[in-house]
This record gives structure tokens, C-alpha cells and sequence, in this order.
């Protein structure tokens, strides 16, 4: 049938007009409903199984909460509209993801707002995606503090995404039509991270090239490696030190371990292994060589520290600008 006989018709849901094929609503089986809200209704049947332990199936509020706060693994979002130019009766943006005993679909919405539309609407929406950490806290210090070790280092994760990444990931909560005003509104409007994070590995290299530009790295350097440890991690917090520890090798030689000691991760970690530098030689003069190297590395890690605050802090709730 050519796609002009369905001009002018109007989807009960988004209450656009459309000219192509409709689709059926799967609510009823009967209400023929535009080829986008059809594509949507789809996919929303193709979720997950829902996730099917006891605790997920509980009536108690409290009991279904709890549940949620130890074993809801998030992973993604979805955004439930109908439109982006009118009031509707209900908005929701979906965090989505699992459950970790079963592996089940699981999800925790916000509500959006019903009466706005435009800019306003978009930055409540955005605002949502920035701020909706449901089942932890922050502790004093800034870090995710929860049931589910998992979903604090996703909601970490999140907020260590570029205004780049953000975009994108706003965009993607849109139908392909009402993405490209999306996007104009996020080019212009979304926010960036205060700092760009610098990781355990590109702090312990930093403070080596400190060292080595200030003099105090040894003349025989050819005797010495030094590498950073893995797995890295990247530092969000600013109360730690950096303590570099000189240990004689079992099967002799010389190794100065370098630690991060306080907090500085999203996992609250007290310790971390951030590089090795390490030599074959235990003799007196390698001992006093690598003492001294010991004593600058302490030096530096701590001036380093200092410079770069700034990419340590904790992201809090960040403060957006209202539209009018």
C-alpha cells in the first residue's frame, strides 16, 4: 500500500503525524500506533528477563528496597516519553541494568518533568542522568558508599564520562527524531568534569620524571627499572600520600615500592601498589644511591600532589544552570 494513504494520520502515543505503515501497539494488540513508538514498544518487550528472586518479587517496599541496595548492578539508561513538545502525564528516565544473583533485568526510575517542554525539559532530563545515583550515599570524603561494590564503581564511572561521552549518551536516550534538537541543546549546555582524572600509573610516572628533572635521579640509571603497576586506577580523591618503601629482594638487590596511602579511589582503597623501581645490586654505594632516590621520590610525590588538587576532588552533585 503506498505510504500517501497514511497521510495525516496522528500516533495515539507521541501524537505525531506519520505517513508510513503503522505498527501495532502490543499494550492492546489493536491500536495502530506510529513505526517509531512501534520500534520502542519493541524493544522494551525484548527486554531482560526480570530478574526473578524472591527479594525482587516482594510486596514490602522496604524489603524491595533493600534488595535493590545490594544487588542492582546498573548499566545503562532509558528514557520513557512521548513527546518532547507538549505536556504529557508522565515521564521517566529508567537506570537499567541487573541483578547480580540471578542476572535478571532490573531498573529504578525518576520522574522527569510532566508540564515542561523545550530547553527546560532537556535539562531536567540531563540533570536526571547526572544526578540519579539511587542506593548509595556519599561518605565525608566524596566516594560511593553502598551494597553493591559494582554499582559504586559504575556510578563512579559515570561520573568520570567527558562532555564528549555525555553527549552521546544523552542523545542516545531520544527517538531518532528528536535527537538532532538533542544534540544542539547538549553541544551547548552539558557540562564537563571539574578535572580531567589522573591514574595511579600516571602519578607514579610523574613524580620519576620529577625526580629525574630536578637532579636527584642516580648517574647509573642503566642498573634500574622502574615500572608502574596494573591493573591502574584512576584517583578521585586528595587524601592520600605518597610513600615510596625501600625493601632488600630475597634474592638480593634493592626495590623501592611505591604506595598511595589514605583515600584516593572510588572504592575507598586505604593502600595501593602504584610502581616498582628495582635493581639486581645490594652493595653499599647502590644502598646509598637508591636511599637517597628514596627520599626524592617522597619529596616529589608529596609537591606533586599539591600541584594537581584540582584532578583529585570528588565530583558532587553538579550545579546547572536553570533555563527560563
Amino acid at each position: 500500500m503506498n505510504s500517501s494513504n497514511y497521510a495525516g494520520r496522528v500516533c495515539p502515543l507521541c501524537g505525531k503525524q506519520y505517513t508510513a505503515p503503522p505498527a501495532l501497539s502490543r499494550r492492546d494488540n489493536a491500536t495502530s500506533i506510529c513505526p517509531e513508538c512501534g520500534t520502542m514498544e519493541a524493544l522494551d518487550a525484548m527486554e531482560e528477563r526480570w530478574c526473578a528472586c524472591s527479594g525482587h518479587r516482594s510486596k514490602d517496599f522496604s524489603k524491595l528496597t533493600d534488595y535493590y541496595c545490594r544487588h542492582f548492578i546498573p548499566d545503562g539508561w532509558r528514557l520513557q516519553y512521548s513527546t518532547l513538545d507538549e505536556p504529557e502525564p508522565e515521564r521517566l528516565l529508567y537506570l537499567v541494568g541487573k541483578c547480580d544473583q540471578c542476572g535478571g533485568f532490573m531498573r529504578s526510575g525518576v520522574s522527569i518533568a510532566c508540564n515542561w517542554t523545550g530547553d527546560r525539559l532537556l535539562l531536567d532530563i540531563c540533570k536526571a542522568m547526572l544526578q540519579h545515583r539511587p542506593f548509595d550515599g556519599r561518605d565525608k570524603t566524596g566516594i560511593y558508599r553502598g551494597g553493591c561494590a559494582q554499582r559504586s564503581e559504575w556510578y563512579w564511572k559515570q561520573d568520570q564520562l567527558t562532555r564528549t561521552e555525555r553527549i552521546e549518551q544523552f542523545v542516545s536516550l531520544f527517538r531518532e527524531s528528536d535527537q538532532p534538537s538533542a544534540r544542539l541543546w547538549a553541544e551547548e549546555h552539558m557540562p564537563a568534569p571539574p578535572a580531567q582524572r589522573e591514574t595511579t600509573a600516571e602519578f607514579f610516572n610523574a613524580v620519576v620524571e620529577l625526580v629525574k628533572s630536578n637532579g636527584f635521579w642516580p648517574e647509573q640509571s642503566a642498573f634500574i627499572t622502574c615500572e608502574p603497576a596494573r591493573p591502574d586506577a584512576a584517583l578521585c580523591h586528595p587524601m592520600f600520600d605518597f610513600r615510596p618503601v625501600l625493601t632488600v629482594e630475597h634474592g638480593d638487590g634493592l626495590r623501592i615500592d611505591c604506595y598511595l596511602n589514605g583515600i584516593f579511589d572510588c572504592a575507598g582503597s586505604s593502600k595501593r601498589l602504584a610502581g616498582t623501581i628495582q635493581t639486581a645490586c645490594s652493595d653499599r654505594d647502590t644502598c646509598v644511591l637508591l636511599g637517597s632516590l628514596t627520599g626524592a621520590l617522597l619529596h616529589y610525590g608529596g609537591v606533586h600532589r599539591e600541584e594537581n588538587l584540582d584532578r583529585y576532588v570528588p565530583l558532587h552533585n553538579y550545579n546547572m544552570k536553570e533555563e527560563t
